[in-house]
């Protein structure tokens, strides 16, 4: 999944032009008719879908100042209670390694 949220985060990346590397790649396959390798991205691994939309979830809704912020404890408690589920250790500990990830690729803009 880390390869999956890696790949993601880099198409993200904007350019000196203001559109995303995945813009760039898509207008390219769209001219070309071919796919560039580098919108093939890893898969989830089965099962843990809901996982990186958990994730996603939470990405979206980080605060922000100077530039963002970790997901925290108490944003991932009250993602639990307002949605009525409890993450398991592993489940949390998957979380922390995806915003770990996307902090990285937000500091490589």
């Amino acid at each position: 999944m880390i390869a999956h949220a890696q790949a993601q985060f880099d198409l993200s990346r904007r350019l000196p032009d203001g559109l995303t590397q995945r813009d760039h790649l898509q207008a390219y396959a769209q001219s070309c008719g071919e796919t560039p390798p580098e919108l093939i991205l890893p898969p989830i691994p089965a099962g843990l879908e809901l996982l990186w939309d958990i994730f996603l979830q939470l990405h979206h809704m980080r605060r922000s100042g100077m530039g963002p912020s970790a997901i925290g404890a108490p944003d991932l408690l009250a993602y639990q209670q307002l949605n009525g589920i409890e993450l398991n250790p592993w489940e949390l500990d998957c979380i922390h390694a995806l915003d770990q990830v996307a902090l990285k690729a937000a500091s490589q803009k």
